[in-house]
């Protein structure tokens, strides 16, 4: 049974916010600046005094364009940090959870990816988090790898807080453009953090995608954020190529597949907790 838990990645805008909201358990976030989990040593010596009974693997190299320049960064950071974690999973018999993201599927579908469709990742990044994968799935049982990704959510202060970036460029500008050709699953971090609390209470072990539901374009999702906030921006497609050093796959949609079978997918429509979200910031900056 899980009592206690441990969150890698507690400075960033999902862990920070587990660490809150996961009340029904003894919650500890650990960041880079307190645990360095490319270090096994580092990583032995703390688990082992914290005894979790839970590590929610939160913490990576997330940054998908200097994935590209820093292999070896990336490599180190999202493969042989969870490597580490998961050895001391493995000899405490401690259970793992790994969030992983929607983005590893890469091309080879036009539709939303279900868990047992093929990851043929297309990045660095996103290769990293599929090599991550392969090591937990290979070296532990009780497990749990999430596959979710545009998330949303958390406080304004944080720097990768995409729908308050958004707003403030809406102030500013008329026109902004986006790319209307990459898809996906806009995704609350709220939402999240109640289905992994249904998945722990239920004790799931395995792969599942974690995703709200629907799916909207980068333009449809920035038009919903501009809306929410009462904003006249138009959003505008952007000409030409949209340049990027990572191949990032046009289609990140996916479905909840298996824990729609299981009758325990309680994501919301992405619409709405966006809503939900963007009313709670409006309060906050006094709108």
């Amino acid at each position: 049974m899980v009592k206690k838990i441990l969150i890698t990645g507690a400075s960033g805008m999902l862990g920070s916010l587990m660490v809150q909201k996961l009340t029904e358990y003894e919650t500890i976030g650990l960041n880079k600046n307190n645990l360095d989990i490319t270090n096994i040593e580092d990583v032995e010596k703390i688990i082992l005094n914290l005894k979790p009974d839970l590590i929610i693997h939160t913490a990576a190299h997330t940054n998908v364009e200097d994935a590209e320049n820093n292999i070896d960064l990336s490599y180190k950071i999202n493969v042989i940090g969870t490597y580490n974690l998961v050895k001391i999973c493995q000899s405490k018999k401690i259970k793992f959870m790994f969030i992983s993201s929607t983005g590893i599927y890469g091309k080879s579908k036009s539709t939303p990816y279900i868990e047992s469709d093929k990851v043929i990742p297309t990045t660095v990044h996103h290769t990293t988090k599929h090599e991550a994968e392969k090591i937990v799935e290979k070296h532990l049982s009780d497990f749990v790898i999430l596959r979710t990704g545009w998330l949303f959510g958390g406080k304004t202060t944080h720097t990768k807080n995409f729908v308050f970036n958004r707003y403030l460029e809406g102030k500013k500008s008329d026109i902004i453009f986006a790319n209307p050709h990459q898809f996906g699953v806009p995704t609350s971090i709220i939402d999240l953090i109640e289905q992994i609390k249904v998945i722990l209470k239920n004790d799931l072990i395995g792969v599942y995608n974690c995703v709200n539901k629907g799916y909207a374009s980068r333009s449809e999702y920035i038009q919903e954020i501009f809306k929410n906030f009462n904003l006249d921006t138009q959003v505008l497609p952007i000409e030409g190529t949209f340049e990027r050093r990572a191949d990032v796959s046009n289609n990140e949609m996916a479905n909840n597949y298996y824990l729609e079978l299981m009758n325990l997918n309680v994501m919301k429509d992405w619409r709405e907790s966006l809503a939900i979200y963007i009313d709670q910031l409006r309060i906050e900056l006094g709108e």
